[in-house]
């Protein structure tokens, strides 16, 4: 299960939105009445120690988004996040409200991303596909191991987290959601690293 500790004035923490996120992600993905006393002790985790749990900050994210979405991470996985889920919906309706959406991973976990669903748009928005540069030489090195969200250069998550099954409803995660400066300086680190050919589209 991953969790976000927010910092610097995060605005109200959406605890049982959070956790209604969760359980209705079980419902679709698994059996909810076997991950319902896990589901419920990490709810009661997060409460205790106001930390808002990350898939509920992801989706966040993206349906505050107004201009670009920028999502990393090394691992995807088919069934959860970007293909399926309330992360994914999330994302296909930015792109249907004109949102520009980067996605870098390995050329295995971006195989998951439901391109049919995020192409399925009726506006705007643009998808781009991009891989780490170390990754397109050798399919066997990730490239890149960060795992981070930045929405218009002005709100952010960076954590530990991967956009699996086991990241989203097993593990024990931890991240930061940030929100100004230094949302802007890791948007501005994510376009040098384009600019100077450390992460490339995928083909």
């Amino acid at each position: 299960m991953l969790f976000c500790f927010g910092i610097d004035a995060c605005g109200p923490l959406n605890i049982v939105e959070d956790s209604n996120l969760i359980y209705e992600w079980l419902c679709r993905t698994g059996n909810p009445t076997g991950n319902y006393a896990a589901w419920s002790l990490w709810a009661a985790f997060a409460e205790r120690f106001r930390f808002r749990m990350t898939l509920g900050v992801l989706t966040q994210l993206l349906v505050e988004a107004r201009s670009r979405v920028i999502i990393t991470s090394p691992f995807f996985q088919s069934g959860f996040g970007l293909s399926s889920g309330s992360i994914a919906e999330a994302t296909e309706a930015a792109l249907n409200r004109g949102v520009n959406l980067d996605i870098l991973s390995t050329r295995r976990s971006l195989e998951t991303v439901n391109r049919s669903l995020l192409t399925r748009r009726r506006a705007g928005g643009a998808l781009r596909l991009l891989r780490p540069a170390a990754n397109v030489e050798d399919d066997e090195k990730l490239g890149s191991h960060a795992k981070f969200c930045v929405a218009d250069g002005q709100n952010a998550y960076i954590g530990s987290a991967n956009l699996t099954g086991p990241g989203l409803s097993e593990h024990l995660e931890l991240g930061l959601f940030l929100k100004g400066d230094l949302a802007k300086q890791i948007e501005q680190m994510w376009l040098y690293s384009i600019e100077i050919g450390l992460f490339l589209p995928a083909t």
